[in-house]
């Protein structure tokens, strides 16, 4: 999903928010299983499975019973509030990404909550404020290429490959690249 010049806050919805296909999709996703093999391995269409994870339809009960024992789960954990649906692996193309300012976002949500991993690039002369972001929580991060200046509260600080930094995020702040060459930053960031 791309987003280009705002921000989108991230949150895992409840389990027992999720429709039924959705948590189909998810657990497929979590398993690893295409489409085409969970329908295989439940004795259904591929089409019927894919109505079903679209919510287009709902799936009997005895037919919900094969596509979990397929998978395999059982019927009791599939509506269990605590149900690990979140998959092992995102690929790139799942992230969100955020393009704002000459910088390039690339969110993974990690779990249930506002908890969010993300690679950031700023491009020479990229300059990132505070005001756009969400104002409740912590960030940290380590820088693993380039030179980028962090301005925290009207004190400047360099940062080089290999530092790192972690602040309230509501505190003022600033980040910008004065370098001719582009600046890439992992960071971690816990909102409330």
């Amino acid at each position: 999903m791309a987003i280009a010049g705002e921000e989108k806050k991230l949150s895992a919805t409840p389990n027992q928010a999720l429709s039924v296909g959705e948590k189909i999709l998810a657990l497929r996703k979590r398993y690893g299983l295409s489409q085409r093999e969970l329908a295989r391995r439940a004795e259904m269409t591929n089409s019927s499975l894919s109505t079903i994870e679209q919510g287009k339809a709902s799936p009997s009960i005895a037919s919900l019973e094969k596509i979990l024992s397929a998978i395999p789960i059982s019927l009791q954990a599939f509506f269990a509030e605590d149900l690990d649906i979140t998959p092992p692996v995102q690929r790139a193309e799942e992230f969100l990404l955020i393009k704002k300012e000459g910088m390039e976002n690339r969110v993974m949500p990690l779990g249930e909550g506002a908890s969010q991993l993300a690679r950031q690039t700023y491009a020479p002369g990229a300059q990132i404020h505070s005001e756009w972001m969400v104002r409740q929580g912590f960030v940290g991060g380590i820088l693993i290429q380039g030179e980028l200046h962090l301005k925290l509260e009207g004190t400047d600080y360099l940062l080089r490959e290999g530092d790192g930094f972690y602040f309230a995020l509501n505190r003022s702040h600033a980040f910008h690249n004065k370098s001719n060459k582009e600046c890439v930053v992992v960071s971690v960031s816990f909102t409330r």
